[in-house]
C-alpha cells in the first residue's frame, strides 16, 4: 500500500513539472512575439520620421529591415527555448 502511495505522488510530482515546463515555453513564445512586434514597429516608425527617400525605396527597405528583425527574434526563441529544455 504504500508503494502504490509513494509511486503515485511521484506520477504527480511528474505531471506538475511536465505541465510547469509547458506553460512556461508559452510564455516564453509570448513575450518572444511581443518583442517581436514591438521591434518591427519600431523599424517602421524610425524609417518613416526619416523620410529622406522616395516613399516607394522607403517601403521596401521597411519590408526588408521588418523582415530581418522578426527573423532575428524567432532566432532568440529558438535560443531560449533550446536553454529551457
Amino acid at each position: 500500500m504504500t508503494a502504490l502511495l509513494v509511486l503515485a505522488r511521484a506520477a504527480i510530482w511528474i505531471w506538475r513539472f511536465d505541465t510547469v515546463y509547458k506553460q512556461s515555453m508559452n510564455v516564453v513564445k509570448g513575450v518572444g512575439l511581443g518583442l517581436a512586434a514591438g521591434a518591427a514597429v519600431a523599424a517602421v516608425s524610425s524609417r518613416m520620421m526619416k523620410g529622406k527617400k522616395s516613399a516607394k525605396a522607403r517601403t521596401r527597405e521597411m519590408r526588408r529591415n521588418t523582415a530581418r528583425a522578426v527573423h532575428t527574434m524567432g532566432q532568440i526563441i529558438d535560443g531560449v527555448e533550446g536553454m529551457l529544455k
